[in-house]
């Protein structure tokens, strides 16, 4: 009767273990992307890394310590002396002794192994630096392409067919690369040995800049500058196989977006989605800065000015002319006279650089920010007329 009534209770406590075992929780699915502040705090290196005459392409960085400039450059051992297509950051100097270069050769009056003048933009991922530019047989310019191969550590040049300069390039960072020029030009490169394919927006606007969220989301900038002294800017969209003016100035039936307010001399363009609404975040910058969103593919876009999120080029009077999203807590906006302001994912800051001009003294051009994975930032910068240094800001 004991035994009996000993095993009724063990059976009864096993019986209340099993039925009061907790099941598994599941989190609950995040509603929205977040993502940390951008640093704000850095220690400024100034490296002065041409002189006049030169155009400075831009940098990209691979680590902290590997960074390449492309460009078209003089100096810096002696200005006028030296001609190059890049210079190489090993971490401690800019230096001119390039793998595969070959430096310029008066005598044939070409770049050594790479045989284009890479005065456009350069992007990257850890395999591959792509910077493109154009290059010229007598008087007519080319597209050309130059690439660096971060495993093999070899350089190689394109110089292809279509007329006209390639002056921005975009990568989703997975061997995707596209390139977009003077015309309505486009090139794009599918896998990091693929080649370079040619295809023709339907604008006869030049592309100045071109960004994206993947290789079926690209967005681009287009310019065109008529003899009168009129410019005018489209927006477009490409997803893949179709492009869609989204916006222009000058023809503006079918306008699928519609900027309150001065639109004109609209000059730049950035994006993001974010995974887990399915919503794009698309910057458009200019002498009035807008921020567009919507949801999925859909062309019905929310727009907000920038000046009521705290963007404050257009009330000094001044154009914002360049944004660089590094990520989406930390984004940079250049207005004209060294204005830079940052947006940390809350709010806007005027950034001053010791070491270049201070901001409202002077007219130069910058070249776009490059943010390391430490989150040290490479910026090429004109301190005075064709005389470009390298600011490097390490957190």
């Amino acid at each position: 009767m004991i035994r009996a009534s000993f095993f009724l209770v063990v059976a009864t406590l096993i019986f209340l273990g099993i039925s009061c075992r907790k099941s598994p929780v599941t989190p609950p699915q995040p509603t929205s992307c977040n993502y940390p502040h951008g640093n704000r705090n850095f220690a400024w290196r100034i490296d002065t890394v041409a002189w006049w005459p030169s155009e400075v392409g831009g940098v990209w960085a691979f680590s902290d310590t590997d960074a390449y400039l492309m460009g078209n450059i003089s100096g810096p051992t002696v200005p006028g002396q030296k001609h190059y297509v890049a210079l190489h950051w090993n971490g401690k100097v800019w230096n001119d002794s390039i793998n595969g270069t070959g430096g310029y050769d008066n005598a044939t009056q070409k770049w050594g192994d790479i045989a284009i003048d890479p005065r456009g933009d350069v992007i990257g991922d850890d395999h591959l630096l792509v910077s493109v530019g154009y290059w010229g047989i007598d008087t007519i310019e080319y597209a050309g392409v130059a690439e660096f191969d971060n495993r093999t550590k070899k350089w190689k040049s394109y110089q292809l067919q279509a007329v006209g300069e390639l002056r921005s390039v975009w990568t989703d960072g997975k061997g995707y690369f596209i390139a977009v020029g003077d015309n309505g030009m486009v090139y794009t490169k599918d896998g990091y040995n693929a080649t370079w394919v040619y295809s023709k927006a339907p604008t006869n606007f030049d592309f100045l800049h071109v960004t994206g969220c993947s290789k079926t989301e690209v967005y681009a900038e287009a310019e065109l500058s008529l003899t009168t002294g009129q410019n005018y800017q489209q927006y477009w969209k490409y997803d893949g196989a179709e492009w869609y003016r989204l916006f222009d100035n000058q023809d503006t039936t079918g306008n699928v977006v519609s900027l309150p307010g001065d639109y004109s001399s609209m000059r730049d363009i950035a994006a993001y989605r974010c995974p887990v609404t399915d919503s794009v975040r698309l910057y458009l910058t200019g002498w009035e800065s807008y921020l567009l969103q919507s949801k999925g593919q859909s062309f019905d876009y929310l727009v907000t000015n920038m000046s009521s999120l705290g963007l404050p080029l257009h009330n000094l009077g001044r154009t914002a002319y360049m944004i660089d999203l590094l990520t989406p807590g930390d984004i940079w906006i250049f207005g004209t006279k060294y204005n830079f302001y940052q947006w940390n994912g809350s709010n806007f800051q005027q950034i001053v650089i010791p070491g270049l001009p201070a901001p409202d003294s002077q007219y130069g051009e910058q070249r776009r920010i490059v943010k390391t994975s430490s989150g040290k930032v490479f910026l090429p910068s004109e301190v005075s007329s064709q005389v470009y240094v390298v600011a490097q800001g390490t957190p």
